[in-house]
Parts: structure tokens; sequence; C-alpha cells
């Protein structure tokens, strides 16, 4: 699997997560009544201002799959010298090393790997697999597929544009019994299960759909949803946000289904690019052609001491956050918030 992934990753500024729509329903869920702020040195990103420590942060923080931004190098910094700006989840392919902006120093952290499946060089699905698996696992995915369709009416359909506001509210309650079923199963929290962040994506993803900016893809079995994957649209790019299946069908490797048919579709539908965006799985790194880094930005004004000690703080602390995520540190708190009562 290769790591350079610069070629195949959006950099367009008009992104599902720069929309208005989007940043004004996160607002509403995690900062109600927080102004917000834009900078001229800051293209194509907002920002609200965090108490302690005293720091401007991405609207959105760290609910977006991906941000991306450009500075404007003739701006002038003056306005906000001892300011520290803090940007979560930056691909790598942002240009970490030409970013400049004249006052201002930049510290980038790592924190997450990234997986993208590459689909600009295939031209149907059959292509992208003999490429990517290998033929024994090719074989077993086919008889997966011939057993599932013996067994049962299995289909699978993008849910986009225009839909009833009941039908969402079904396929959404849906949505959330298959993954608290998961992670019941898996015994750890999932973040995503979270009340407030539950009803964020809830509330966020209706209007997008209806833009088609986002779209659920779901695979029925018997005209019941058992798989169900959160999409985001950017121009030619698609990101993976939440994905689930139903464990009662977990037999058939109905989740390697799903994400054979998604890329399917993807190739149908002249998408380019199918990411799974940060965090590690097995099937992410199985499925990918690419891999890549998100790094979280810290923007700073090394010439004033409380800005320095601010920005050298959260470096540290994103440092030992990344320390702990690589030695899966990370998985075991989650199982022991889970014993501990911390369930969905």
């Amino acid at each position: 699997m290769s790591t350079n992934s610069i070629h195949i990753i959006s950099r367009k500024l008009d992104g599902p997560y720069q929309q208005e729509g989007f940043k004004q329903i996160w607002l509403k869920h995690f900062q109600a009544n927080k102004a917000t702020y834009t900078f001229e040195c800051f293209k194509g990103i907002s920002f609200y201002k965090q108490a302690f420590p005293p720091i401007y942060v991405n609207v959105g923080a760290t609910n977006t799959k991906s941000v991306i931004y450009e500075l404007d190098q003739n701006s002038s910094v003056k306005d906000i010298a001892n300011s520290v700006f803090l940007i979560y989840d930056v691909p790598q392919h942002n240009g970490d090393g030409e970013l400049k902006l004249a006052g201002l120093k930049l510290k980038t952290v790592p924190q997450y790997e990234g997986f993208i499946c590459d689909l600009n060089q295939v031209g149907s699905l059959e292509e992208y697999l003999k490429q990517n698996l290998s033929s024994r696992s090719r074989s077993k995915l086919r008889n997966y597929i011939n057993r599932l369709n013996r067994d049962h009416k299995a289909y699978c359909k993008m849910v986009w544009g225009d839909i009833d506001s009941e039908e969402f509210d079904v396929l959404f309650d849906r949505f959330h019994e298959l993954l608290v079923q998961r992670f019941e199963d898996k015994q750890i929290v999932n973040n995503n299960l979270d009340p407030t962040e539950w009803a964020f994506y809830k509330d966020v993803t209706l209007p997008m759909l209806r833009k088609k900016e986002a779209g659920l893809f779901v695979t029925y079995i018997e005209e019941q949803p058992v798989a169900i994957t959160l999409l985001n649209f950017s121009g030619t790019h698609v990101y993976d946000v939440i994905r689930v299946f139903d464990i009662e069908f977990s037999r058939y490797r109905i989740g390697s289904i799903s994400i054979m048919h998604q890329l399917d579709w993807c190739i149908q539908n002249n998408f380019k690019t199918l990411d799974f965006s940060k965090g590690y799985y097995d099937y992410k790194k199985r499925w990918s052609t690419n891999s890549y880094q998100f790094h979280y930005h810290i923007w700073y004004d090394p010439k004033k001491i409380a800005s320095l000690a601010i920005a050298n703080a959260l470096a540290l602390k994103f440092k030992l956050k990344y320390w702990a995520r690589k030695h899966n540190l990370f998985k075991l708190i989650h199982k022991i918030r889970y014993r501990l009562g911390n369930k969905p």
C-alpha cells in the first residue's frame, strides 16, 4: 500500500465542512451562542474562541473528516499577535512544509493515519479488486456473495437527495440501533454514540443529504437495513464518516460486501476516491490503496511568552495522545469505560 496520496486527496476549500450550514449546526450542538471569527490570513476556515486555554479553534473541531485551508501571505497578522490557533485534522497533503505566515510560526503534531481508495485508474469494480485483493480473497468474497444471494433477497441502495423526514428518521434510528448493537458486542465505547455527538450527526445529515453533500449507503436483506454507511461528498471525493453492519449477518461478511458495493457505486458514478479518513481499522488497510497522515496545526506568535507557552503545552499534550494512540491505550481506555458503565 502506497503512502504517496497527495495527488488523490481533495484540496477543495468549498467542501462539505466549509459550508455555512454544517458550521452553524455544529456550533448549535457543541458551542451554542459562541461567536465565530474569520481571519484574512486563514482562507477556507473559521474559528470560535475557547476560554481556557485562550485559543482559537477551528469550527467543526474533530467532527470533520478533513480540514483544508490556505494562507494569504499578504495579510497582516498584527491584529492577532499573541494569539494561538488550533486546527484539527489537517491531512499531510495540505502542504505542511509550505505553510508560512509572517509573524506566526507553525507546530504540526501527527495524530492519526488515514486511508484512501484511489479509483482514478480503474474502470470497473473487478479491475479494482484484481489490483488490490489476492485471488484467494476475491474467491472468498464471491463465495460470500453467492451464499448471501442464495439464502436471502439482498440489494444495495444510495439514499440521498429528496427524502421525507419520517423516512429519514426511521433509517437513522436503525443506523443508531445497529451501532449500539455492534459496540455492545465488542464491549467498547464508541464516541459517535455520545448523545450530543449522535444528535449532531442526525441533525446535520438530513440537510446535507438533501443537497447531495451526504448520503446513506444501505444494504438491505429482506427489505431490512443490515449495513449502513454515512458518506459525505466533496466534488469527486467521497468521505466515509460512520459505517456499521448487523452482526447477525456477519457469517456472510456483510461488512466487506458493503464496502465492495460502495466501491462499485463510486466507480459507476464517476467518483475518484473513497476516503476512509482518520483512524486505523483492519478493513481500512485491507481495502485501501494509499495511506496518509493527519496532523494538528498550532499557529502561535513566537515572540510572545504566553503564546509560545500555550503552543508548547498543546503540542506536548497532542504528542502524548499520539503516543497513547500508537500503543493502543485509547482502545484499552474505551474498554474500561464500557465496563464502568459508560455504555450506549
